[in-house]
């Protein structure tokens, strides 16, 4: 509420009460919660809010039991998790290692989509020359159905 007195502006904020209730998905029949909310082919391994209420504190997947989530989605979520995982947007969930482990030091390389096959841990480090490149499968062919934002379709081979 604003008050205005001569040259003062007095701002002041009033409490009021809200709804209690959740919201209503707007496909309440839908037979998992990606469904319910229309979010089908709308999110990607980038979407970490989304993809961390699907995985245990330790980096893995909840079972589809707990998730409530139909077979096709689940597939693409643990699919993202594992994009997420190699990409290094989920540093907070990996497991614990036992007292005196050192882990071994990894290559910090731009480590986002381009530099990694979907069925490796390693880095792809050569590919060939321009002219004679060879094409490396990138991102999952799961999620070649969601929303594109761009003109240029998804590229699968880089």
């Amino acid at each position: 509420v604003e008050i205005q007195e001569g040259k003062t502006t007095i701002i002041e904020g009033r409490l009021t009460a809200t709804p209690k209730g959740s919201p209503n998905p707007p496909n309440p029949s839908g037979q998992c919660p990606i469904c319910r909310w229309n979010l089908k082919h709308k999110y990607n391994y980038d979407d970490v809010l989304l993809l961390s209420q699907f995985i245990r504190p330790h980096g893995g997947m909840l079972p589809r039991k707990i998730t409530g989530l139909c077979q096709e989605e689940h597939r693409k979520i643990e699919e993202c998790v594992k994009m997420a995982h190699r990409a290094g947007l989920l540093p907070n969930h990996r497991p614990r290692l036992p007292e005196g482990v050192v882990p071994k030091s990894k290559p910090q390389l731009n480590r986002y989509l381009t530099r990694w096959a979907p069925g490796s841990v390693k880095p792809i480090y050569k590919k060939g020359p321009r002219w004679n490149k060879v094409c490396m499968p990138v991102g999952s062919p799961l999620l070649r159905d969601n929303v594109c934002y761009s003109r240029t379709p998804w590229k699968l081979y880089h």
